[in-house]
């Protein structure tokens, strides 16, 4: 009789899109705008043009993320820490990563909309790891 450990393909999806998305947001740019006479300008943690909105949002999004990957881990590790079903709690999680990547990017463009603004890679990794792991949550959750 072989126990054979079956992996949840969804799970370590989530896991590896959110581990994604947390280097885009802390290591990458999450805006620029174009400041005549200096060039282009940009958003991030070490970033001197950071808006208040923004920097929450992308803060918020890492934690958010953090704890997808707790949701994920759960599922992933042969004995949970937690003995719940938490797909309801990660759709929501992940629901709100693209709601504040959407509210990071209309703060920094309403703080620079005297300048052409765009959305950065943070922007992007935050938001398609909240579109995506919905998704995987989401999938995860009719499965059962």
């Amino acid at each position: 009789m072989s126990s054979e450990m079956k992996i949840d393909p969804f799970a370590a999806l989530i896991l590896v899109l959110s581990v994604i998305g947390i280097i885009l947001i802390a290591a990458l740019s999450f805006a620029g705008f174009y400041y005549p006479g200096y060039g282009n300008r940009y958003s991030c943690f070490d970033c001197e043009f950071w808006t208040p909105g923004d920097l929450a949002a992308q803060i918020i999004m890492i934690i958010l993320l953090v704890i997808q990957i707790i949701i994920a881990l759960n599922d992933l590790l042969p004995k949970k820490f937690i003995e719940m079903d938490l797909e309801i709690f990660g759709i929501l999680l992940t629901s709100l990563t693209i709601l504040l990547a959407i509210i990071g990017i209309v703060s920094f463009g309403i703080s620079y909309e005297a300048y052409t603004w765009w959305p950065e890679t943070g922007f992007y990794g935050g938001i398609i790891a909240g579109i995506l792991n919905t998704l995987l949550f989401f999938l995860k959750y009719k499965n059962k």
